[in-house]
């Protein structure tokens, strides 16, 4: 009775290069260690560094594909050549004869890197001296040894490059074409090389805290966008009777409360409501004709922006929203890298609900609800934490010439600090006893749920930005476009 044993099966990497001397080609892989990581990690990239001694070069990365293919060894054998030289034409004849090929099967090819992506822009540590010739200044910079006093006290060169110079490794198609001329804006405010791309026209009101007055009536293309977008009169309605009902939302909490769709509310919010971007009411979106400057019971409303802190080893338990930096972004393969596919058998409407779905801590907090992310950007009326309705109940009553702070807003010093202080003891504790009913025994847990978060989704929808991107960003006076008004610039709408 025989028995056949399964393949064996290989991990192949397609190499950008000849290789000479296989332990420094290893060295560019960043050895054994690094390519296991790559090979056993769920989207993670192989990195490829051609001068690994030099922390300013910048690598490139393979994707991981999956591939059926076989793993051969080719034996190559050759006759010896008899000592009598035989004619040219015999030698043609006879040549296939004295060449034997017997090829051996060494295994299966599951999985391939291959490097098919840009590698960054290279900034060398050079600099020019006196008589205009280029010197390696590598050497000055990071030194050998441990670095002495003396040292530090050495004349240094400004070489201070970039961590990263480009977001994405890919090859973009962008075509080149010229901007709709417009008067209106002066010529060096014009978007010529921006940061990012210039925003879509969503005919949104965005106000700065120094506006003197704020719009009494939405854009009219605002109203005409609905129509466009096939929206209903209910849906304006519905949307409209949440703003009488409560003046100030945040996107996300409107979200909730109508079940309606992103690609909804964000066509709907301008025809009800203008969005403060500076401010104790930024990230929010006020009711046209509402002014919370100039009313103190509007600081329930106010804006409480809470960051998970590293107390209690809690902001480790929470998924980040986006990476801080831009480094990580290549480490992980990004969206267009990843082959998408389409299930013919799933509803469209089905999956456009899922992903619009949002549970209730969104936008709320309250003993036993987890923040989805470690910045919140909380409403005041939205924190149901018994001791922070405390303190609103004991906030005395203003004096009728009272002014709102533009930081503080209606609320005196510290009170906001307080309220942090609250959210934080509350997730301490949260946490601290969920690790006591569920004790982490498993390292890999651990681990897994690391990589889960370096692994998080890096690319966001344009079309969906979140509105607390808005307040650090400024903006055009660009009536064409989202736009910040100030002085009396209403009067034109």
């Amino acid at each position: 009775m025989s028995s056949k044993t399964p393949p064996t099966l290989y991990t192949c990497v397609a190499y950008p290069g000849i290789v000479k001397n296989e332990e420094k080609m290893l060295e560019t892989l960043g050895g054994i260690e690094s390519i296991t990581q790559a090979m056993t990690t769920r989207n993670r990239r192989l990195e490829l560094r051609f001068r690994p001694d030099d922390i300013y070069a910048r690598p490139t990365y393979g994707d991981k594909q999956s591939e059926i293919s076989f793993l051969l060894k080719v034996k190559v054998k050759r006759k010896k050549k008899s000592v009598s030289s035989p004619s040219l034409l015999e030698e043609n004849t006879n040549a296939s004869k004295d060449v034997i090929c017997e090829p051996s099967f060494i295994g299966r090819v599951e999985t391939i890197f291959k490097f098919t992506n840009l590698c960054d822009f290279q900034y060398l540590p050079v600099a020019k001296t006196e008589d205009g010739a280029m010197k390696n200044i590598y050497r000055d910079l990071m030194p050998e040894d441990f670095p002495t006093s003396e040292w530090f006290q050495l004349p240094m060169s400004h070489f201070l490059p970039p961590a990263i110079y480009s977001r994405t490794d890919t090859i973009q198609s962008y075509f080149f074409r010229q901007e709709k001329p417009n008067g209106d804006i002066p010529e060096a405010q014009r978007n010529i090389i921006g940061r990012t791309r210039r925003r879509r026209s969503g005919y949104a009101i965005f106000v700065t805290f120094d506006v003197p007055s704020v719009p009494c009536k939405p854009r009219p293309s605002a109203l005409k966008y609905l129509e466009l977008k096939f929206l209903a009169m209910d849906h304006y309605e519905k949307i409209k009777q949440c703003f009488e009902r409560r003046p100030i939302w945040s996107k996300t909490a409107l979200i909730y409360e109508t079940k309606y769709s992103i690609d909804k509310i964000k066509y709907l919010l301008p025809s009800v409501a203008y969005h403060f971007v500076t401010g104790p009411f930024r990230v929010m979106w006020v009711r046209i004709g509402y002014d919370p400057r100039k009313d103190p019971s509007s600081r329930i409303y106010q804006t409480l922006d809470y960051r998970i802190p590293s107390k209690g080893g809690i902001s480790r338990k929470i998924k980040a929203k986006r990476k801080a930096d831009f480094i990580q972004r290549h480490h992980t393969a990004s969206a267009s890298n990843n082959p998408r596919t389409l299930n013919m058998n799933e509803d469209i409407s089905d999956r456009e609900k899922s992903k619009d779905q949002l549970n209730e801590n969104t936008y709320i907090f309250r003993r036993g609800l987890t923040p989805p992310s470690r910045q919140m950007f909380y409403q005041y009326c939205d924190i149901k934490v018994p001791e922070v309705e405390e303190m609103f109940a004991r906030l005395p009553k203003l004096a009728p010439d009272a002014e709102c702070d533009r930081h503080r807003g209606w609320l005196p010093p510290g009170f906001l600090e307080r309220c942090r202080e609250i959210i934080t003891n509350i997730l301490v504790a949260q946490f601290g006893n969920d690790e006591e009913e569920k004790p982490e025994t498993d390292l890999d847990q651990h681990h897994e749920s690391k990589q889960e978060d370096e692994n998080e989704e890096e690319f966001d929808d344009d079309d969906d930005e979140d509105e607390d991107d808005y307040a650090a960003d400024a903006y055009d006076n660009d009536y064409d476009d989202n736009t910040v008004l100030s002085d009396n610039e209403f009067d034109d709408l």
